[in-house]
């Protein structure tokens, strides 16, 4: 069973989420530490998540950050639960790096998204037998611009993302194509797909 705690400090709100784990205060004070470290690089984070649970004899940490309307997350795997809440952490570390480049990137070269999006129309050659359905997860859909989508589905380090395109109030689906740069689905007509 699942039990969840807040643990507060300077107004960051973190909740651990363990399963028939009990963790102890001086993982909690080591967590809250690390994740105030990451502050200083985005002070307007806003949550926090730690999920810890332990499989096979090895510890399973994944770290969920919210930062204004985008979420981060990183899960790593190790034989002690501070090694692995440590290595997920510099996956976070080196994700919000790559963000922050990313906007002064944007910001110094602004070029149009569309220019991104290459092709809509992905192709599939499995045969259908090989298809189960092994994980179900839900999620919730947020309205966003193109552009927000594409940082999103990069910090979460995703090859896809679906979201509720905020001009047509539709959910697309923004895919990273094999041959390079990244692929839109959107709902209407097959003769409607175009070539960008």
């Amino acid at each position: 069973m699942a039990r969840k705690s807040e643990w507060q400090l300077e107004s960051l709100p973190i909740r651990f989420v363990t399963h028939d784990i009990q963790l102890a205060g001086e993982f909690q004070e080591h967590a809250q530490k690390s994740i105030d470290s990451l502050r200083k690089i985005y002070p307007n984070m806003q949550e926090a998540e730690v999920e810890v649970r332990k499989e096979r004899g090895r510890f399973i940490v994944e770290v969920t950050l919210k930062i204004a309307r985008y979420l981060l997350r990183a899960q790593e795997k190790a034989h002690s639960l501070r090694s692995a809440f440590d290595k997920a952490m510099d996956k976070i570390d080196r994700q919000l790096h790559r963000h922050k480049e990313r906007l002064i990137d944007r910001r110094r070269h602004s070029k149009p998204v569309a220019a991104l999006a290459t092709d809509l129309t992905p192709v599939f050659q499995i045969p259908v037998s090989d298809f189960t359905i092994v994980r179900t997860k839900k999620f919730s859909v947020k309205p966003m611009t193109l552009d927000e989508a594409i940082v999103q589905m990069d910090l979460l380090g995703h090859d896809f993302f679906v979201f509720v395109n905020a001009e047509t109030g539709q959910v697309n689906v923004l895919y990273k194509r094999k041959a390079g740069g990244l692929g839109l689905l959107e709902p209407g007509d097959e003769e409607e797909a175009t070539e960008i």
